[in-house]
């Protein structure tokens, strides 16, 4: 078995991949697990053995179902501060955050416990809205959640936009037939990422696949398979 099958099989049991985007990206290795199956626990490892943000990822056309939008987007149109906006890093990406929301039910929003709760029930809302029940899921986003909080929300872009963590993370999970809803944190090391060779190491001494981010996107592009017109999100039907 490959590391892309191995990859996708762990997506569908909840064991945690490792996604490096591109060595001429940002040329780091992510760990990423499907939404619906984060913990307490799970949050934890998070922390302690990736250490970089902890964010939760949907794409951009369920975003716009809830009424988010990128905050570059939202600052755009605040001077001074959309001066800021203006700016993207080295590699050149448009960013894909969106808010930082905690749910209501945390206590402080960025405890273990608090942030697999906000993210469990992000998840729940993404997976109304590939059920078809819409305005179920804005009612319930908009009943449950504040911001600003602990739990940025990315929007995934079509892999012809953009080719991130973010996007190459969702469309594992839509290769492995789930909803596309997942956590990525980056994995640290002393004052760098962590490097492809250590994230090696730590993808055999855990059992988690390490998968590189053209072997998916090659995949994709095998399978014919578009992440929004699958899930009938495509831009030509919901602009």
């Amino acid at each position: 078995m490959g590391e892309l099958d191995k990859a996708i099989e762990a997506m569908r049991k909840g064991i945690p991949v490792l996604i490096h985007d591109d060595y001429g990206r940002e040329d780091e290795v992510d760990y990423v697990i499907h939404a619906s199956y984060v913990t307490v626990d799970k949050i934890y490892e998070m922390r302690t053995l990736a250490g970089g943000l902890i964010c939760y990822a949907m794409p951009l056309p369920a975003g716009e179902m809830l009424g988010l939008r990128y905050i570059a987007d939202i600052l755009a149109g605040i001077e001074p501060l959309g001066r800021l906006a203006e700016r993207t890093l080295g590699y050149g990406d448009k960013p894909a955050f969106s808010l930082w929301v905690n749910h209501l039910k945390a206590r402080t929003g960025i405890r273990d416990r608090d942030r697999a709760l906000t993210i469990r029930e992000l998840d729940r809302v993404v997976n109304l809205i590939y059920s078809g029940r819409v305005e179920e899921a804005r009612k319930l986003f908009y009943e449950s959640f504040m911001a600003p909080g602990h739990v940025p929300i990315l929007l995934g872009r079509r892999l012809g936009e953009r080719r991130g963590h973010t996007e190459l993370s969702l469309h594992l999970a839509m290769l492995a037939g789930m909803t596309p809803s997942t956590v990525i944190v980056e994995m640290l090391d002393r004052g760098e990422a962590l490097s492809v060779e250590e994230a090696r190491r730590v993808s055999r001494e855990k059992g988690y696949p390490l998968v590189e981010g053209s072997e998916i996107i090659a995949e994709v592009e095998r399978r014919g398979e578009d992440m929004y017109c699958r899930y009938n999100l495509c831009k030509n039907r919901h602009g």
